[in-house]
């Protein structure tokens, strides 16, 4: 069974949205990730873009060990995502990177998995990697074919909370009833984004009528 590396730890928070930088090292073993905070776990779409940032990577040339070097340049556009419907938890898919295309000999390749758990936290599996041959420069020795040893990612994960599933629900019982109502009736006429429905920042009759229309458990 290949290890597993895992990247972070969790911990439970709730935005609207989120940026989670990380960087990412393995010679071969599958990779786990657990983003730090979370999202808002009922949005009705998420919105999730992960942008490789830079890749480097350690080589070896007749035994002696080289790098770690830079090889983003050496890269096509590695920036994947889409948006995805709500609520938690999501399935963001996988996306499958090789690198140069067939029938080249394989430099690198690898599966990225991308999710959210039932609390909104991100998280991510990189495996099935393989780290093959590739020519490069080395001081001394020139242009010569070198084997890949470790492989550095570094990226970052995006995530927008888009509207809610439910958004007449204000009290979060899973149904708009008499008690979702008498709340917005409680906040009318002001700035409170807990009962404003519509997202104008402002509870008005917008607000009561939306809520009149999604009237029941919610589906």
């Amino acid at each position: 069974m290949t290890p597993l590396i895992a990247v972070a730890a969790s911990a439970l928070g709730g935005a609207d949205t989120a940026s989670w930088p990380l960087s990412i090292q393995t010679s071969g073993e599958d990779v786990a990730w657990t983003s730090p905070t979370s999202v808002r776990p009922d949005g009705g779409e998420y919105d999730l873009q992960v942008s490789i940032t830079g890749v480097s990577v350690d080589v070896t040339y007749f035994g002696i060990e080289f790098g770690p070097i830079d090889v983003s340049d050496q890269l096509p556009d590695s920036s994947f995502g889409g948006i995805f419907e709500g609520p938690c938890p999501l399935d963001g898919g996988t996306t499958s990177f090789l690198e140069p295309p067939p029938p080249e000999p394989v430099t690198i390749a690898f599966d990225i998995s991308l999710g959210l758990d039932e609390n909104g936290q991100g998280n991510m599996l990189m495996e099935n990697i393989v780290l093959g041959t590739a020519s490069t420069d080395i001081p001394i020795f020139g242009e010569v074919t070198v084997q890949l040893e470790t492989v550095y990612v570094d990226l970052v994960v995006d995530v927008i909370v888009i509207g809610t599933p439910c958004s007449t629900d204000i009290n979060g019982d899973d149904q708009t009833d008499v008690n979702d109502i008498l709340q917005l009736l409680a906040a009318y006429g002001q700035e409170d984004p807990d009962s404003d429905v519509d997202g104008d920042g402002f509870v008005g009759v917008n607000d009561v009528l939306a809520m009149i229309a999604g009237w029941g458990p919610c589906s």
